[in-house]
């Protein structure tokens, strides 16, 4: 069968994806309904520009959008996310100087510093460890590493906000921080294209706002954003915003000229252009529709037993400075571990019982994307199936113990999280690698990419050098970069992923690795 026929079944099936594209493969008039593609892509032509030099109609539309979003200046992607990343990251950094980086960033931002020989160090994130996700980036932790840099050797910060999980990190204070020494801030905010487009009042969640502020209100100087993430608009699709004069606008247009293709896609540009101009208007109500379906979503999961809702409880520490409530990250208690499921489990049961199709789903989580496209009885779908299966799980434990007291007494020592019922979730140690160790460096990434190398089964790569990037997809976070020693954990933690079902990329199909050759000493 061809891609396209299976893409078409695919279509008309009944199954539903809570993942991305934020479009949610709906058509509707005026939002996301276009012509025949074919009929409409075209090349550089009179009367329609040229990214790459816009003078004429996409000159005219980026200005609108810069308006709209309140930037200096907006770009149009078609690379997606991770050419802007890329020309972010190769701009703002001088020669000479080094890129202070999340060491939770996506695989581009590690990769535009290997292309560019750029020298890295790491912000680590904070570890919500009951569940299982990365947190934020602490702000006086960036503010101690950049006043021990006395020799002024950091040139730019990189951080990742929000996470793949919704986890929102405080921009305002990582800006005014990184301001203080004259250094500009990137925001990847890939997964935060519809936060401009909410108007509540209020700093956070914990002051009763619904969606997190924009990095690009908070202060940051570069951010990208992918539209095609969370707003409807075409796969690939996404926007670049500059603000201020710590960011070079120059180098960085033609650090773009370089990372776009040379053949933008006007289908592309067109379905940026449409997003864009629903979301100033109608959108930003639907956008608080959708707000309010979730909020009501939440209480009702508060009721789970066996199951249990990633949560407001978890911010104003490890970093969490707010959430996107727009990510459903469904944990498994230790209750449903009793009944023996897990996250790949839980999954597996939805899409094949409800069709419904997850974003994401690891060991001790399953992640479902939501999107203002996203109806109301698709919502509820979601959690009328997940409901039915916590109460499922629930009476399985409830037939295993052997007297009603001691199936009392297994509920009481669970600790409530939060006042609605939402029940500790697994506290068994690390069993997927959802977050990044301290790694030991030897070497930079573009050194080790340029030695010899040598394939070695990763079971057996305990103090070997890599010479390639381990990630585990999604969201492609680097476990292992270039140049890094492979300690024996994390190798244990790869290879527990990639027994899960989940994409490690950097291993081939015989569990092989590519690391440094040793060399033989006389």
């Amino acid at each position: 069968m061809r891609l396209i026929d299976r893409l078409e079944k695919y279509g008309k099936s009944d199954f539903y994806g809570f993942h991305m594209p934020g479009h949610k493969r709906r058509e509707e008039l005026g939002i996301t309904l276009f012509p025949n593609p074919f009929s409409v892509d075209i090349t550089e032509i009179d009367g329609f520009d040229n990214l790459h030099h816009p003078e004429g109609i996409l000159k005219e539309f980026m200005e609108q959008a810069s308006d709209i979003y309140g930037a200096d200046q907006t770009y149009y992607l078609v690379n997606g996310s991770t050419g802007g990343i890329l020309a972010a990251v190769s701009s703002a950094v001088p020669e000479g100087k080094k890129l202070l980086m999340a060491r939770n960033s996506h695989k581009s931002a590690y990769h535009a510093a290997m292309l560019n020989r750029i020298d890295t160090e790491y912000l680590y994130p904070e570890i919500i460890e009951n569940c299982g996700i990365q947190g934020g980036i602490e702000p006086e932790k960036l503010r101690r590493i950049l006043e021990a840099d006395k020799e002024n050797t950091i040139g730019a910060v990189f951080l990742t906000s929000p996470t793949y999980e919704g986890i929102v990190s405080d921009v305002k204070r990582l800006a005014e921080i990184a301001h203080e020494k004259g250094i500009p801030l990137i925001v990847d905010e890939a997964h935060g294209a519809h936060f401009p487009f909410y108007d509540g009042e209020g700093e956070n969640r914990q002051d009763g706002r619904m969606f997190p502020r924009p990095a690009l209100q908070c202060g940051a100087d570069i951010v990208i954003q992918s539209v095609h993430k969370t707003l409807p608009s075409l796969t690939q699709t996404a926007v670049l915003h500059l603000q201020g004069e710590l960011a070079d606008r120059e180098r960085l247009e033609f650090y773009l000229r370089i990372y776009q293709s040379s053949s933008p896609s006007y289908v592309m540009m067109a379905s940026i252009e449409n997003c864009i101009e629903y979301m100033a208007g109608e959108g930003k109500k639907r956008l608080e529709q959708l707000g309010e379906h979730l909020e009501s979503w939440m209480e009702a999961a508060g009721k789970w037993r066996c199951l249990a809702m990633l949560d407001d409880q978890v911010l104003e520490k490890n970093g969490a400075f707010d959430r996107d409530i727009s990510k459903l990250a469904v944990g498994i208690t230790s209750l449903g571990k009793q009944a023996g499921i897990n996250g790949t489990a839980l999954a597996q049961e939805v899409r094949q019982r409800f069709h419904l199709e997850p974003e994401m789903c690891c060991d001790r989580y399953v992640l479902y994307m939501t999107s203002l496209m996203d109806s109301k009885e698709s919502l509820l779908k979601l959690l009328d199936g997940l409901t039915r299966i916590d109460e499922e799980l629930y009476q399985r434990v409830s037939k295993r113990s052997d007297k009603t007291d001691s199936m009392e007494k297994a509920e009481r020592t669970e600790t409530p999280e939060t006042p609605e019922g939402a029940r500790e979730r697994c506290r068994d140690g690390q069993s997927v690698l959802t977050w990044t160790s301290h790694m030991t460096g030897c070497m930079s990434m573009a050194e080790a990419v340029k030695k010899k190398g040598r394939w070695i089964r990763l079971e057996d790569a305990s103090g070997w050098v890599s010479r390639s990037f381990l990630t585990v997809y999604p969201p492609g976070v680097p476990a292992v970069v270039p140049g890094e020693m492979i300690s024996r954990e994390v190798s244990e933690l790869l290879l527990k992923n990639a027994e899960l079902g989940l994409t490690v990329e950097g291993l081939d199909a015989e569990g092989r690795i590519d690391v440094v050759e040793r060399e033989e000493k006389e």
